[in-house]
């Protein structure tokens, strides 16, 4: 609904200050599908993050981090 909402503003070189949006009848986290996001830089920033988490559950918090951080092995 939210994208809908900004398609039909039509805007080209304007942009939306806000949008408000109201939600009725909430459910569980864990049964909605997805997080809508307006923001795909975030979105892609979330989906790293998650598979981080389950890279270090899987091997332990070491083994991954920033490139800069890591030193070659001599």
């Amino acid at each position: 609904m939210a994208y809908q909402l900004m398609e039909a503003a039509g805007l080209q070189r304007g942009r939306l200050v806000a949008i408000g949006l109201r939600g009725e009848d909430p459910v569980d986290a864990g049964q909605v599908a997805q997080q809508i996001s307006l923001d795909d830089a975030r979105e892609a920033r979330l989906v790293a993050e998650a598979a981080v988490d389950r890279v270090r559950d899987k091997y332990g918090p070491a083994i991954i981090g920033p490139a800069t951080t890591f030193r070659r092995a001599s």
